[in-house]
């Protein structure tokens, strides 16, 4: 697993938040080669998703997504190879899936975990995509795919999810 944010590592509960990452590990689909956690989809877990949703630090839909994370990607090899150093291998980025896409929504989500390997990690959540999408807007838009997209956004999220522990 990656090393967590700095912030959560100086966390007195880090242990807790290392814990739900290994929380009943599941491939994304049969044949996949990736397993992620999943998680219930408790009233901490939405309050931490509101709290991104009005920091304007979520993305929505899996092709949005990999442009995002694919651009930034880009921006970071560039500035490697002007400095000639190797980045940390840190968590800063967490994708968020529904559990009702289908196999190849899943295997585009895993080809997009494995390429982004060196700072995101993925978790399911026990929700369909409308119980995802309303539950950070009161819109019924359906969202099979989150993505929180800044360090800071995804410490605060973490620390969110702390705070039942």
């Amino acid at each position: 697993m990656l090393k967590l944010p700095k912030g959560i590592m100086a966390h007195p509960n880090a242990s807790e938040i290392e814990a739900r990452f290994r929380v009943s590990p599941r491939l994304l689909f049969p044949k996949g080669r990736l397993e992620v956690p999943q998680w219930s989809f408790d009233e901490l877990l939405k309050r931490a998703l509101q709290g991104a949703y009005v920091g304007k630090h979520l993305i929505q839909g899996l092709e949005a997504i990999e442009e995002h994370l694919d651009a930034e990607l880009k921006g970071l090899r560039a500035l490697q190879s002007q400095s000639g150093q190797d980045q940390k291998q840190r968590l800063s980025r967490l994708l968020i899936l529904s559990n009702d896409g289908s196999e190849r929504f899943y295997h585009s989500a895993e080809s997009l975990l494995l390429r982004h390997a060196d700072r995101t990690l993925g978790c399911m959540v026990n929700a369909t995509a409308v119980e995802l999408g309303q539950s950070f807007t009161k819109k019924a838009n359906p969202t099979k795919a989150l993505l929180i997209d800044e360090r800071k956004a995804l410490e605060a999220f973490l620390a969110v999810l702390l705070q039942g522990g």
